[in-house]
């Protein structure tokens, strides 16, 4: 999957918000595109688990066939 949120997005994020972790998901209508950020290594390896168990859910859903609320107005 090719990277289309750099990490320095999701850093600056969370500096912005006073936030330890961020995780950042987006949809470009073909491939779900996933970055993390954690403030320490630790943070980082808490957050590499929470993308796994949100990608897992994410694999779950089909996007195929499903349009964006917008979309369908």
């Amino acid at each position: 999957m090719p990277k289309r949120i750099p990490i320095a997005t999701a850093k600056a994020v969370a500096e912005k918000h006073d936030l330890r972790q961020v995780l950042l998901v987006g949809y470009d209508g073909e491939l779900v595109h996933v970055v993390t950020y954690g403030k320490t290594k630790a943070d980082c390896e808490q957050a590499a688990k929470a993308q796994d168990f949100w990608t897992g859910k994410i694999r779950e859903f089909s996007f195929e066939g499903t349009r964006c609320p917008q979309e369908t107005e």
